[in-house]
């Protein structure tokens, strides 16, 4: 009796069992994993809230197997990250992509066509609100994905209620994308980085370009008569220098032209001829009995400033001029400053000149030639 109740036991569980196979639902999962994804943001700042600075995504996804129309593709954020990457819950702005500009040319990563879609692509984000809740965006209407076809969608603000944004905390975030038809997915997960700041500031200053301006009051001044063994006679003229601040100074130097062979100085040039001599180098002192000669000094126009005159055409003794060269080989420099003058400044030249006893009567002229320039 024992073993008919056990063969009696073996049957019945048997039938059960395949009753149970019979009428169970048959449930087959084909979850791959993508084969290839990248997740671009125009913004990779922490806390960009969507308003006052504002985010766009691209997603670009390569499906390791066809994933049938009808389907959707949906993007989840980090549980910590609630109403940070969806700032403001609702639809967004979607749009299929063919290419981008993170695309890496002849590979899995770079966009082949738009997202397709059965009709329109549609896309909303929802909020994370405490545990196992999360942040996320669903796009919907996607038609047919084909293996080895990597499409393209960009996302951003929708135009009355969905707002992206960025978690709030600089470093890593994962990031999941899947791809779905009923029970055919595929997904991938994978980390970005924010930073605290994304941008770089760069700077840069137009100078103006270094000048300086010079001028001469006049072309022409008389030293009026002269009497052979008489007094030295003096004229005046300005000259004037301003430079702009990029500048870093200026200078003013002089040369004459005489008698065309010998030295600079007063020269009659009709028989008969006679030079009223500027010595070339140091000083001329006409203060001397029976002294003669011609020379000029030159004011310092801002005293005790960084304007300088050299000695030799300097106004310290009265009746003592600086001797000029002739031609432009001898040149010589009569006033001078290190540093910019952004307002115009004035140094007087002071002509003198004096006939000895020997002097022929007649009318006498130099040129003195001026030459101004800056430091840059």
């Amino acid at each position: 009796m024992k073993k008919s109740g056990l063969i009696t036991s073996g049957i019945s569980v048997l039938v059960l069992t395949v009753f149970f196979i019979i009428i169970a639902p048959a449930f087959i999962s084909k979850a791959n994993a993508l084969a290839a994804t990248y997740f671009y943001l125009s913004r990779i700042q922490a806390n960009i809230n969507g308003s006052s600075a504002t985010v766009e995504y691209v997603l670009a996804v390569d499906t390791s197997q066809t994933i049938p129309t009808g389907g959707t593709v949906t993007i989840t954020f980090p549980d910590n990250d609630d109403a940070n990457w969806c700032r403001t819950a609702g639809a967004l702005t979607v749009a299929g992509v063919a290419s981008s500009i993170v695309d890496l040319s002849a590979t899995n990563w770079a966009i082949d066509a738009v997202l397709p879609t059965t009709g329109t692509l549609a896309a909303s984000c929802t909020q994370g609100s405490g545990a196992s809740s999360v942040d996320t965006i669903t796009i919907s209407n996607v038609d047919t994905l084909t293996a080895g076809t990597t499409y393209g969608v960009k996302l951003t603000n929708g135009t009355a209620a969905g707002v992206l944004g960025t978690d709030d905390t600089a470093g890593e975030h994962e990031i999941s994308v899947e791809t779905r038809n009923g029970t055919t997915i595929d997904s991938g997960t994978f980390k970005v980085y924010l930073v605290s700041n994304d941008t770089v500031v760069v700077s840069a200053t137009v100078s103006s370009v270094p000048s300086v301006s010079c001028t001469i009051s006049t072309n022409s001044v008389n030293l009026g008569s002269l009497y052979p063994g008489g007094s030295y006679s003096t004229v005046t003229h300005e000259i004037s220098t301003s430079t702009s601040t990029t500048t870093s100074g200026y200078y003013w130097a002089t040369y004459g032209a005489g008698d065309g062979s010998t030295d600079a100085g007063l020269y009659k040039s009709s028989a008969t001829t006679y030079l009223l001599a500027s010595t070339g180098s140091a000083t001329i002192d006409l203060t001397g009995v029976n002294a003669e000669g011609f020379g000029m000094t030159v004011s310092d126009p801002d005293g005790a400033g960084t304007a300088t005159v050299p000695t030799d055409f300097g106004t310290g003794s009265a009746g003592t001029f600086g001797a000029l060269d002739r031609t432009a080989t001898g040149a010589q420099l009569v006033l001078y400053q290190n540093g910019s003058q952004s307002s115009s400044e004035s140094a007087t030249i002071t002509y003198g000149a004096r006939a000895g006893s020997s002097a022929v009567a007649g009318s006498y002229s130099e040129s003195v030639t001026f030459v101004c320039g800056g430091y840059y």
